[in-house]
């Protein structure tokens, strides 16, 4: 296997997925992208009743037809590659319940790109897995490096270019060359989402699905024989140039020695993922209350990091005066909080659009009742989970005094907004230096953790008070239990199927299918039913 001489140009990277191989994956590695491939199946499967997954099939067939030699996972239909990848990718971001791993929701292209051409081109189960891993690897890498820029989150969905351009020239078999030039194409053109489209219309769904399209469609183009730059990174009007106020080039580093894949965090609530733990410490509240009938709530206080609290500002920012959409309650705290305590659960059922039509109005109401604070030291502990992995503790080590003035100019000048604020700066540097006491939360040694910590308060107009602290997403690779999780969230997603048999049947093809097993073998079970599914 070859190590990468150059973190800044893209044939060094090809030079990489040239010859990697199964072999030279840990186990571990080749097991989280089992669980991811499961996962990322039942966010889609999950999207079975929701009316704005089946536009884009119908889209799909208006343009391109409904046969062809790749899986499309809510009908169980064959169609043309880019076609079944648009319409599965594009089913698992309907509830935003996808995963993330260090840094970026990966899994989008990883998976749905990586089945779709492993299928087609009747390939083995290992040869999926690796594909996976590879998309992972190169697109959380690029995420990162980008990390202190005009976008964050899922709208780095410029990672599913070079995650899907990757994955494809792996299992299509190409040289060094070739490989080099489907990178170089796929991020010529980079996409740049903007927050309008992005925060409550279901154009939203799109944004991982059209760059997986176009990452496969460089590496076809690649093995045809077009060409591309492999400058294209840092070149002076290059990609870093639009979509990095100070590019963190060393979290390119370290292919093949450091595993972002084992960082996987799986989702276990439907929302954005820096939510996934105030979620969770409702839900041990509310274990504890029994269902709250909301003029019984006084308040609630969410103490969390700047992550979440930026996003749910912009989300609301985009909602105020229009109706209430599955996307805009899951980017905003606020209203996702009030949706769980009214409903005393949060399940993907709960966003369907006429339960938001139905509980609008109490809905605004209890959310007034919600106050969301940035907690600096709780934002410490997401900088210290980065540098868990070598690669982050070199980059984030780097950082001067004048390149976080500068970071700091740039997010005032491109969100109208301070990132964060002199004594926010001074709190966090404090407590990234610091031992933190967390919750006891068992850790699994395969998996990083990724800390995301939320502290939530809840009194009641009785006087009683509850407090619930979560750091560790529960779906995360590293916690003790994820994968029973994942299991659980997988069964009740293909229950939209036609019997707990068939759920079963699906996740044993999953995981316990061996790696020369045909990739078409692990799909038969589960295009056979959800074809016939109610």
């Amino acid at each position: 296997m070859t190590t990468p001489s150059s973190q800044n140009d893209l044939r060094s990277f090809a030079a990489w997925i040239e010859g990697v191989s199964p072999a030279d994956v840990p186990a571990t590695v080749m097991f989280a992208a089992r669980l991811q491939l499961a996962n990322m199946l039942a966010a889609a499967f999950a999207a079975q009743a929701a009316p704005e997954a089946r536009e884009v099939i119908d889209a799909a067939d208006a343009l391109g037809g409904n046969s062809g030699s790749a899986t499309t996972l809510l009908d169980g239909q064959k169609r043309p590659i880019l076609d079944a990848v648009l319409c599965n990718a594009a089913a698992a971001m309907t509830h935003d319940f996808d995963d993330i791993v260090w840094m970026g929701h990966t899994g989008h292209s990883a998976v749905f790109a990586s089945l779709a051409v492993a299928e087609s081109e009747d390939k083995k189960i290992d040869d999926l897995l690796l594909a996976i891993v590879i998309a992972n690897e190169l697109g959380g890498r690029l995420g990162a490096s980008s990390f202190f820029g005009p976008l964050n989150g899922q709208m780095w969905s410029f990672i599913h270019l070079i995650g899907a351009a990757a994955a494809t020239a792996k299992l299509l078999g190409l040289d060094r060359e070739r490989t080099t030039n489907a990178l170089s194409i796929a991020l010529y053109q980079p996409t740049f989402p903007l927050q309008p489209g992005f925060m409550r219309p279901t154009s939203k769904l799109l944004t991982a699905a059209t760059p997986t399209c176009t990452g496969i469609q460089a590496a076809y183009l690649a093995r045809a024989g077009m060409t591309g730059d492999p400058r294209v990174l840092d070149d002076q009007r290059g990609f870093w140039s639009r979509f990095s106020f100070l590019p963190l080039r060393g979290m390119l580093g370290g292919l093949g020695k450091t595993w972002v894949t084992s960082t996987l965090a799986c989702k276990t609530y439907p929302g954005c993922f820096y939510h996934q733990t105030t979620c969770t410490a409702l839900a041990r509240i509310l274990d504890q209350t029994g269902p709250i009938a909301s003029d019984d709530i006084a308040s609630v206080r969410i103490e969390t990091t700047k992550l979440a609290t930026e996003v749910s500002r912009f989300a609301a920012s985009y909602a105020q005066d229009e109706p209430l959409t599955a996307v805009g309650v899951t980017f905003d705290l606020r209203l996702l909080t009030a949706l769980m305590l009214r409903r005393g659960q949060l399940t993907t059922g709960e966003l369907h659009p006429a339960v938001l039509h139905e509980e609008e109005a109490p809905l605004r109401s209890l959310r007034d009742k919600v106050k969301l604070v940035h907690d600096p030291l709780l934002s410490a502990r997401v900088v210290q989970s980065a540098m868990g992995l070598e690669t982050g503790r070199a980059a984030i080590g780097a950082l001067t005094a004048r390149d976080l003035a500068h970071i700091a100019s740039s997010y005032r000048r491109e969100y109208r907004s301070s990132a964060l604020s002199m004594s926010d700066i001074g709190t966090l540097i404090r407590g990234v230096a610091q031992r933190h006491t967390a919750p006891d939360e068992a850790l699994d040694a395969r998996g990083v953790p990724l800390y995301f910590p939320s502290r939530v308060t809840l009194r009641l107009t009785n006087g009683q008070r509850f407090t619930e602290r979560r750091d560790l997403p529960e779906g995360s690779f590293a916690s003790v239990g994820a994968e029973t999780r994942i299991k659980a969230k997988f069964y009740r997603a293909v229950a939209l199927a036609k019997s707990p048999e068939v759920a079963e049947a699906c996740w044993a093809a999953l995981m316990t299918l061996g790696g020369g097993a045909a990739v078409a073998e692990a799909i038969a079970p589960l295009s056979g039913a959800l074809s016939h599914a109610e």
